[in-house]
């Protein structure tokens, strides 16, 4: 199950590039492993390593990968998102529009929101929207995490 759902995740990841916000059939990458793609699906859920996967007819499953399947197979990836971001953050005293922070760069939006909605879950930011943007901020939380040197922020994911 461990190699059809790597092989799975290198093609939603290599997708998620392209379009991050798109649905992808997981089914082709099944078939050559001749693997059950619902419960390919399932075991990558259980993960938390996709998600929003739907079983449409013929089982055909469609997904997206989650910021921690990315982490899983690209951690270089998910790694210097959140060191840009972090970095747009604390230059702008801990509070930044997100695509300010991603210079306007829309390819990156959609994946900082990702991240940006995990890092929410650990309690180290805040979201706000105000007059139709999104602003992100550190919480008192962040902050002390960035303030005592610890672990690398991407290393923090898989507890969200």
């Amino acid at each position: 199950m461990e190699k059809v759902s790597k092989a799975v995740l290198r093609y939603l990841f290599h997708q998620y590039v392209k379009g991050p916000s798109v649905h992808y059939s997981i089914n082709t990458i099944t078939d050559e492993y001749k693997a059950d793609p619902i419960s390919v699906s399932d075991f990558m859920l259980d993960r938390q390593w996709i998600r929003e996967p739907w079983t449409h007819q013929n089982n055909v499953v469609t997904c997206r990968i989650a910021v921690l399947g990315i982490e899983e197979i690209n951690p270089l990836f998910v790694h210097n998102r959140i060191k840009s971001l972090v970095a747009g953050l604390v230059a702008a005293g801990g509070r930044k529009n997100l695509s300010e922070i991603f210079q306007n760069n829309i390819g990156e939006y959609a994946i900082a929101l990702d991240i940006v909605g995990q890092l929410e879950r650990l309690q180290l930011v805040t979201i706000g929207y105000e007059g139709g943007t999104i602003d992100v901020a550190l919480t008192e939380e962040g902050w002390n995490y960035l303030d005592k040197g610890g672990k690398q922020l991407f290393s923090l994911m898989a507890v969200a």
